[in-house]
């Protein structure tokens, strides 16, 4: 086929990407791209009503527009007016390619070769027999093939889209959990490290001690058998010299010696058992966390300063319930006037501290527990995380949560009904616990030492909901 002309290859740049026609009201959209303004408007009706609330894409280079932002292109529309005037007056007999064979126009599509043909071609023992269409008809039903194949593969990509979006964000959660509990196995671990160096260290202090103990009793028993033996050598030494003296020299005094030989007795040395005795095996205990974190174990009450007004605490002050505004409460800088929380009454500055809480579970249950800055902001909004000094996780909807940024869904294999919570001031942790089986939850590791005191918080957010701390004992 001959090369297409100058001027065809302009007709061809002059074509909407929707409609594959010529442009017809040309406009601009805000990436740049040109569309015929009937086609470019369908389209985004199209888009609203198959992906409601999306931002519309162009259809080529696929970039967000928005839809009421279309620029006339009049340099565009003046170029394809003269691109069709130029054609008129080219003559019809010169609007388009020509045989090679025959110099004819093609003006016939063979549907069997896929290739447009002239009238004689069309009368050749080639083509007599095959199935012919007009090229204009033929290009308008396939122009409105390759439109549907193009919507079609349109949503293909978007599906395609949608679903990469979906398995990125799956490694991104995967990423996230993955962390959590990498963080919590290294926790766990430094914890039993810890114990075990403790551990170590009050066996071999007991040790020293009951070593200390028995050198002093066998010291004893030595020096008290020195001083018989010194005893018995004098008496010995006394009664030879009386043996090596005449009948009358002996017999002077000797009743004296005789009589002390007579009545000495050796005393037995304190009975002391050579055996260490049997307790610095290794102790189970410590490979069992609850009673590791038994050792931590420290009496929080609540400080009803800080209550919400709706708060309800219990006499003994371990309880809270979310009830009604509570009349004649009298107002404290320290109490809670937006949120629904109260602290715990002593803060904790240094040292290791574990306590449990008795909590709600299911959907309706709604709560908050961890620790907070005593410096935390008593009046008015404000963030529920880190930055503003606290450290804890939350149930809503039956769902958990690690109050971090950017807030993470946490995975307990049951639900706790005793949420066990571990500070380690100096070494800047805060670990949660399902305190019945000792899984851990969820741990927070700052790294360095807390700068002022923690103090145990409690943020209860659905009417009804209460929690109890359990007493140490």
């Amino acid at each position: 086929m001959a090369s297409a002309s100058p001027v065809e290859r302009l007709q061809d740049e002059a074509v909407c990407n929707i409609c594959l026609d010529c442009f017809t009201e040309p406009v601009s959209i805000d990436c740049g791209h040109n569309f015929c303004h009937a086609c470019i408007s369908q389209y985004c009706e199209k888009w609203e009503e198959e992906s409601p609330g999306k931002p519309v894409q162009c259809p080529i280079c696929k970039k967000k527009f928005k839809k009421d932002n279309f620029r006339p292109n009049w340099q565009l529309a003046n170029m394809v007016e003269n691109i069709l005037k130029l054609k008129a007056t080219r003559g019809e007999e010169r609007t388009g390619p020509f045989c090679q064979h025959h110099q004819e126009q093609l003006k016939l599509f063979c549907e069997e070769d896929g290739k447009a043909i002239c009238v004689v071609c069309r009368e050749s023992q080639e083509h007599r027999e095959h199935r012919v269409a007009p090229v204009e008809e033929a290009a308008q039903t396939y122009r409105s093939k390759v439109q549907q194949a193009l919507t079609q593969l349109r949503k293909e990509m978007e599906a395609a889209k949608r679903l990469e979006a979906k398995e990125t964000r799956k490694i991104k959660e995967w990423q996230e959990k993955v962390k959590v509990q990498r963080q919590i196995i290294k926790s766990e671990f430094e914890k039993i490290r810890q114990f075990l160096t403790e551990e170590e260290k009050l066996l071999l202090e007991k040790l020293a001690t009951e070593e200390k103990d028995f050198m002093q009793r066998v010291q004893a028993n030595l020096a008290d058998l020195s001083e018989q033996s010194s005893a018995l050598g004098k008496l010995i030494a006394e009664l030879e010299e009386k043996c090596r003296k005449s009948s009358v020299e002996l017999l002077e005094g000797v009743r004296c010696p005789l009589s002390s030989a007579e009545t000495i007795k050796l005393r037995e040395p304190e009975a002391i058992p050579t055996e260490v005795k049997n307790r610095y095996k290794f102790p189970e205990r410590c490979l069992d966390m609850k009673k590791m974190l038994q050792k931590f174990k420290t009496d929080v009450t609540l400080d009803p300063e800080t209550a919400h007004v709706c708060l309800e605490l219990s006499k003994d002050r371990r309880g809270v319930r979310l009830g009604e505004p509570q009349r004649d409460i009298p107002s404290h800088t320290k109490r809670f006037d937006t949120y629904r929380c109260v602290l715990g009454a002593a803060g904790l500055r240094t040292g290791r501290h574990y306590w449990e809480v008795e909590v709600e579970a299911g959907d309706k249950a709604y709560w908050t527990l961890g620790v907070a800055r005593g410096s935390l902001r008593r009046k008015g909004w404000f963030s529920m995380e880190q930055e503003e000094g606290i450290w804890a996780v939350r149930l809503i909807r039956g769902q958990y949560h690690a109050l971090i940024c950017p807030e993470t869904r946490l995975s307990p294999s049951r639900s706790p009904q005793l949420l066990g919570i571990f500070l380690d001031c100096d070494g800047g942790s805060i670990t949660f616990y399902e305190a019945e089986g000792m899984e851990p939850i969820f741990s927070f590791a700052t790294g360095a030492p807390f700068p002022e005191p923690l103090y145990p918080f409690f943020w209860l957010m659905c009417p009804g909901t209460s929690l109890r701390i359990c007493p140490t004992v």
